[in-house]
């Protein structure tokens, strides 16, 4: 497997965080994975986890702990000036345009009264797509999706929507294409983070998402809230 450029703050997956340890402690920057399974054959979670370690003497952390150990020494995301602009879907707009500085990549997000407070920020992480989102091949709905979300947005009157794009992505032709949501992911919590969000509410179609390492951020996914009735 071949981890993501950029590491657990890219991707939160195992083999990230495999290559990032090895790195941080500088090693080469390779790893080796594997399971540990329980005497009845289940994969063992975090809590059996740490009764192992306890037993072998042996140290543990999780891919949490390393999100929040880069983040206090690596920033992937890097922000632009602050603009004003009209959209059609639902008028004015502050935007900032954020750089990936791992994949150069631009991030455009539009945000909309005092983001500040304990009260849960309404939010749309939506990662570009264009034969979903202007070709219109996804399932019904999903090329209205963004202008949606922006519309929910604006009636709220306080709120987050940011779109991820992916210059890299290959174009496919069929139902399955799809950026790749988890490689962008981590920047997406970076770029919420530097905006002083804590609590989420996600605008969402999908089910409640169940993010590895969001906590790591400072990030809370308090509830969703669908974009239509559609998804």
């Amino acid at each position: 497997m071949r981890a993501r450029s950029g590491g657990v703050l890219v991707r939160a997956g195992h083999t990230e965080a495999a290559v990032d340890i090895a790195r941080l402690a500088g090693l080469n920057s390779s790893g080796v994975i594997c399971e540990i399974m329980n005497e009845d054959g289940t994969m063992a979670r975090l809590p059996e986890l740490i009764s192992f370690a306890q037993r072998h003497g042996l140290k543990i952390g999780t891919i949490s702990d390393l999100i929040a150990y880069r983040r206090r020494n690596d920033n992937l995301v890097r922000s632009g000036e602050l603009t004003k602009i009209l959209s059609e879907f639902g008028g004015e707009w502050d935007m900032r345009v954020y750089e990936d500085e791992t994949h150069g990549d631009q991030h455009i997000v539009l945000s909309k009264g005092d983001l500040t407070g304990d009260t849960p920020v309404l939010v749309r992480m939506h990662a570009m797509d264009p034969m979903l989102d202007i070709v219109g091949i996804g399932p019904k709905g999903r090329a209205d999706e963004f202008g949606a979300a922006m519309e929910i947005v604006a009636e709220e009157g306080r709120g987050v929507v940011v779109l991820l794009r992916d210059t890299a992505m290959k174009i496919e032709n069929n139902d399955n294409a799809s950026p790749r949501t988890l490689r962008q992911y981590g920047l997406g919590a970076q770029i919420l983070s530097s905006l002083g969000l804590s609590k989420l509410e996600l605008l969402t179609n999908s089910p409640t998402p169940k993010v590895v390492g969001l906590e790591a951020y400072g990030l809370e996914i308090t509830s969703t809230r669908k974009i239509s009735e559609l998804g």
